[in-house]
């Protein structure tokens, strides 16, 4: 590779973190109208994969809109944070509450230390379809959540949950089915 190529590809990911900056700028200025709704899709679909008819609401975080999945009909809700280290797939139909995280960033053991002696990881979260995640949750690296799962307000979420499930408490524990509740909410 050119000294000519190193300083393209520079130049080419300074312009697209001066255009996420901008974008969250702009973004959390808009009021929170269904209009300037539409307007922050439309600035997310150079970056990022939103479906159609997705709602976002202002003052939300990510840091890698590259990396960030979110399906159709969807709503996220002021406040939310995406750490987007590892990726982040969110399925059709979910809603994320406000001001939960999700994280995909993790370290390593002391012992497993990669050979660059990096220590930090991204694990994926995989989020499925009809999800409903509460106000102030966590859902932490390497998480999978199934189908049509609830998860409450304020619960920390770590690895696989089964469809069809409200779980809730920290860590999150299935304490019940939802019996359809899932599916009509939307």
């Amino acid at each position: 590779m050119s000294v000519l190529d190193l300083i393209k590809l520079g130049m080419r990911k300074t312009l697209e973190e001066l255009y996420i900056y901008t974008f969250l700028f702009l973004a959390n200025l808009l009021p929170d109208m269904s209009v300037c709704s539409i307007l922050r899709i439309l600035f997310l679909k150079p970056i990022a994969s939103v479906g159609k008819g997705t709602r976002i609401r202002k003052n939300i975080y990510v840091n890698s809109f590259r990396k960030l999945s979110i399906g159709k009909n969807c709503f996220i809700n002021r406040g939310v944070q995406f750490d987007c280290s590892g990726s982040v797939s969110i399925g059709n139909n979910c809603s994320i509450g406000f001001n939960a995280l999700i994280t995909t960033s993790t370290h390593l053991e002391k012992d497993r230390v990669g050979e660059d002696g990096c220590t930090f990881i991204g694990e994926p979260v995989t989020i499925g379809n009809g999800v409903w995640v509460g106000a102030n949750s966590t859902i932490l690296p390497g998480t999978e959540i199934g189908d049509n799962c609830i998860i409450a307000a304020g619960a920390v979420v770590k690895g696989k949950l089964d469809p069809h499930g409200v779980y809730a408490g920290v860590p999150a524990k299935r304490i019940r089915d939802t019996q359809g509740i899932a599916e009509k909410r939307i």
